[in-house]
């Protein structure tokens, strides 16, 4: 592969990992906060920047970080799903379903927000951001195995 896209793809990955300290730091608060009946409007924004950090961070992590992967390795033309089922095959991902529910989730998210599932939204970002960070750290390590991260 390109000397040039491998450079890129791992100035993506560093790029990522900041964002993913970003990620952390908004679980942290939100956790701090808990899931109750009303939120004060502090406590809605901290919940909004947890969501938007886990949407867009799943997006990247798609996008550019496990499709930059495939096209490393010569396999860009896979279907997302297929992409998810092989890494989980080979032991990199824990469950391609809970990364589809994630997709869902996102999609969810960014496409129905509504007053009436603010604190389903809420309660699913807090257990899906611990299942993507584990899942992100997973692949990163998978990454400097295979020396494609030195």
């Amino acid at each position: 592969m390109n000397e040039l896209f491998r450079l890129a793809f791992k100035e993506s990955c560093k790029s990522f990992g900041a964002a993913m300290e970003g990620l952390s730091k908004s679980l942290k608060h939100c956790r701090a906060i808990g899931i109750k009946e009303n939120y004060a409007f502090e406590e809605t924004e901290a919940y909004d920047a947890l969501i938007i950090k886990l949407t867009r961070n799943s997006d990247v992590f798609f996008q550019q970080i496990v499709k930059g992967y495939f096209k490393l390795k010569g396999e860009d033309n896979l279907l997302f799903i297929d992409r998810l089922n092989l890494l989980e095959k080979i032991g990199v991902i824990e469950s391609a379903d809970t990364l589809m529910e994630l997709k869902s989730f996102r999609n969810q998210a960014v496409h129905e927000y509504s007053a009436i599932a603010f604190q389903e939204l809420y309660e699913e970002a807090l257990q899906l951001t611990p299942f993507f960070q584990k899942t992100v750290s997973d692949f990163m390590d998978y990454l400097k195995q295979e020396n494609i991260l030195r």
